[in-house]
């Protein structure tokens, strides 16, 4: 089963541009689907899709591995964002055709599933607005869901002013109210504080008990993340922007989290996530993925989290895309919000219909904010 072609199809979804990959293989019928989103840059992984097709196209579908290790040892430069999430795609897409051609979830294929529900938490976005928190958890938790996220800071300066810790606790503190003691609630700062900052907004908000507090400085700052290890009680998470398991390998070894979040469709696909998640467990670290995107990339983020010991709960943001008819079979995937049931279609069990993608060139977000006296901010 020879590969005889890879394509990539970009779609302007609810809340981002999205980038799918379509594996094609001389196999009548038999074709693959993975999803890649890196937001805000579209045109760069698409090309570097194309890049690594060059290097597989006619070798045996089946070879995930080889196929794996040819396109990340290609060349002379290897990782980082773009062509990661590229190769990501492509490794997605390979197991679905695994899957189909095999009959079965992709999840067998990775030696079984551990558990038979697979839990969620609602990502109900940004906002420093507590009453609009408060609004959106009430929702999530009348939808089912029992954990919420969100992203309670404005853009920040190095010295941001001390009514920000504040400003923080209250967004917490109305989400608390809203959700009751009996479930749960975790803040995602981006990266954006320096310690000093977020270890302050960490002592208001740690009465409220916080599930998470996840990337609470940059994550290339290993000496920041060592200091605010020392002093949170919170839990940290952190994951979404590590590649391959030589970066996880980093923060696994150094103990600098609690929960580790890495994204199928960027950290290296099923093949990666599956080394990443036994990498957690042998840690004693959650392994909870980053999945805000489309319905494929859930499909392919619960394969992995079926079969992870460690598994805490899957990020999921609920949108219209689901019910676009841009995807197909995507009832595949059962269970109300809150929890997913075990997979059990062949494959991942969703596709992409591509003549129902529409892109908006226009709407590619500009993930940049800049201060009011015009210095560059982290997102």
């Amino acid at each position: 089963m020879k590969i005889t072609a890879i394509n990539t199809h970009l779609h302007s979804g609810a809340f981002s541009d999205l980038i799918f990959v379509e594996v094609c293989t001389d196999e009548p019928g038999i074709s693959g689907w993975g999803e890649c989103t890196l937001p805000g840059k579209p045109y760069a992984v698409c090309g570097a899709v194309q890049d690594a097709a060059r290097l597989i196209l006619g070798r045996d579908a089946s070879n995930i591995r080889a196929l794996w290790e040819t396109v990340y040892r290609h060349g002379y430069w290897r990782g980082g964002a773009v062509e990661t999430s590229a190769l990501s795609g492509i490794d997605i897409a390979l197991w679905d055709i695994a899957g189909k051609v095999a009959g079965v979830p992709v999840h067998r294929l990775l030696g079984g599933a551990v558990r038979q529900s697979l839990r969620t938490y609602a990502n109900i976005g940004l906002s420093t607005d507590p009453e609009e928190l408060a609004r959106r958890a009430r929702g999530a938790v009348d939808a089912g869901f029992d954990i919420v996220k969100f992203y309670p800071l404005p853009p920040m300066i190095a010295q941001p002013p001390v009514r920000l810790t504040a400003q923080v606790h209250d967004c917490c503190a109305a989400v608390r109210e809203a959700i009751g003691p009996a479930r749960d609630f975790a803040i995602d700062l981006h990266g954006r504080p320096l310690p000093h900052a977020v270890i302050a907004i960490e002592r208001a908000v740690r009465d409220l008990r916080p599930l998470w507090i996840e990337e609470p400085v940059p994550v290339e700052d290993d000496a920041a993340l060592i200091e605010v290890r020392r002093k949170f009680a919170t839990p940290i998470a952190l994951g979404e922007r590590l590649f391959t398991r030589w970066q996880f390998r980093r923060v696994l070894e150094a103990q600098l989290c609690d929960i580790i979040q890495p994204d199928v469709g960027n950290a290296g696909g099923i093949s990666e996530l599956r080394v990443i998640a036994d990498m957690a467990e042998s840690h004693s670290v959650v392994f909870s993925p980053h999945s805000p995107n489309a319905i494929l990339h859930t499909a392919a983020s619960l394969q992995v989290a079926a079969i992870a010991q460690t598994f805490g709960a899957l990020e999921f943001r609920p949108s219209e895309d689901t019910r676009s008819g841009v995807f197909t079979t995507s009832g595949s995937l059962t269970g109300g919000p809150g929890a997913f049931s075990l997979p059990t279609a062949p494959g991942l069990g969703i596709g992409v219909d591509p003549g129902r993608c529409k892109f908006d060139p226009s709407r590619i977000p500009v993930l940049a904010e800049v201060a009011p006296d015009g210095t560059p901010l982290d997102w």
